[in-house]
């Protein structure tokens, strides 16, 4: 997470708890206490915290805490709030029933983020939503995928919610070991009342590993960015494992980053063309190179 967010978050996170303390928080006074201008924190009130059952008294102006929901906030679901906060738009959904998963002790088991750019994958709310309860009460669930045109259904034990550079994906146990399911392509999602006992062995591999296409030997991808858009490299980490190798003397750079499957790297430089290229491996600019022109023929 960049600094800005960070600042965000931490921003967040101290309105938060304070409002789970029971202060009634005021406009100016909030300004003035983080150094910043009256209409940041009004956006923090009416966009980064409008999942919240805030109360506003109409004598003062100040916004308290439901008493509903008073005290029901500890130091973990306080982070991670802050944090989703600061990055709603990544979230398909950001409601009271995802509030309420984050207040609960269990919340840290449903979401994972890795990467940093926010690529819609359509309206998945209510798929997010129900999936999220469904990992929170160990319930399996029934679907139906599609992959390659082909239509599958899967009898699974939802594990977490991962999100890994701006794409949904559901971690679940299948056939005894974790596989990862595109939120796009999951349709007549069934949440059953079957409830599993979560293997700890599974969740500790899904917290160390850092991609969602679980193999465990990575390969070195090399880039070249161009000037107009290396700031945006420098600012912060766009890649997993980025490392900037030279800066060039027109202002471009030369990354590096290691990856463990070629769909982790081409959907990003695609993203970014003209201004991204592959040095190495040279198959797989090869291989975007022919997808961009077979595209193009069509």
């Amino acid at each position: 997470m960049g600094n800005r967010n960070l600042l965000l978050a931490s921003r967040i996170a101290d309105i938060l708890l304070r409002l789970n303390n029971g202060q009634t928080l005021h406009l100016d006074k909030l300004a003035e206490d983080y150094g910043v201008n009256k209409r940041t924190i009004r956006r923090d009130i009416d966009e980064r915290l409008c999942a919240l059952p805030l109360e506003r008294d109409e004598k003062t102006g100040g916004y308290r805490l439901s008493p509903g929901l008073l005290g029901r906030f500890d130091s973990n679901s306080i982070e991670i709030f802050s944090k989703m906060s600061g990055v709603k738009g990544l979230f398909p959904a950001l409601n009271k029933s995802i509030l309420n998963a984050i207040a609960s002790p269990s919340a840290q088991q449903n979401f994972l983020v890795h990467g940093h750019k926010y690529i819609s994958s359509g309206d998945q709310s209510e798929n997010f939503s129900r999936l999220q309860i469904a990992i929170d009460g160990c319930r399996r669930v029934n679907f139906s995928y599609t992959r390659n045109d082909l239509r599958r259904t899967y009898h699974v034990a939802p594990y977490k919610l991962i999100n890994f550079n701006g794409v949904w994906y559901l971690a679940a146990e299948h056939d005894g070991r974790i596989k990862n399911f595109t939120l796009t392509k999951i349709s007549e999602l069934d949440c059953t009342f079957e409830t599993f006992i979560p293997d700890e062995a599974l969740l500790n591999h899904l917290k160390q590993e850092e991609s969602v296409w679980g193999k465990t030997e990575k390969f070195e991808v090399v880039l070249k960015v161009s000037s107009a858009v290396a700031e945006y490299f420098l600012r912060r980490q766009l890649l997993n494992e980025q490392v900037v190798e030279k800066k060039m003397a027109d202002g471009g750079l030369i990354l590096s980053t290691q990856i463990s499957h070629k769909k982790e790297i081409l959907p990003i430089v695609q993203y970014w063309i003209p201004h991204m290229k592959i040095i190495a491996p040279e198959i797989l600019q090869k291989e975007l190179e022919h997808d961009i022109k077979n595209w193009l023929d069509e």
